[in-house]
């Protein structure tokens, strides 16, 4: 009888840090208008959905040797530790090579990142670090 009490007091532990560790973060709504003005609008694309929903559009934009990269109408599921990362191979996303821009601002929302010149990268890739996910991702060349 013992026994059995323990177990389900390990289980009901168990399970309630699981629930706990899985839930996912707060839907996060941004928006920071990039102003353009002096920047060169290079090509504008759209997101692709990997294993989450991802609409919006990337507009990339360049200025002597900076690069923006301008979320607009950008939407995609909540999860946990999402960053924004520039990549040279979709499928091999980490051992192809990364840029990481940084943590996703918003799971919704207008916003931007500002880099360095990085002509190198193809794809731009939201990707949730804790499981080693792509959300979705855009082309850049």
């Amino acid at each position: 009888m013992r026994k059995s009490i323990l177990f389900f007091v390990f289980a009901f532990i168990s399970i309630s840090v699981f629930l706990i560790s899985c839930k996912k973060e707060e839907t996060k709504v941004f928006k920071d208008t990039f102003d353009s003005t002096g920047f060169t609008l290079l090509k504008t694309e759209n997101f692709v959905s990997d294993a989450h929903t991802t609409t919006g559009q990337v507009l990339i934009y360049t200025k002597a040797d900076s690069i923006v990269y301008e979320f607009k109408n950008f939407k995609t599921d909540d999860g946990p530790n999402l960053d924004v990362w520039l990549v040279n191979d979709i499928d091999n996303v980490v051992s192809g090579g990364y840029l990481d821009l940084g943590d996703l601002k918003a799971t919704e929302g207008n916003f931007y990142y500002r880099t360095k010149s990085t002509a190198s990268y193809s794809f731009l890739v939201i990707w949730c670090t804790d499981f080693s996910v792509k959300f979705g991702h855009s082309f850049t060349i």
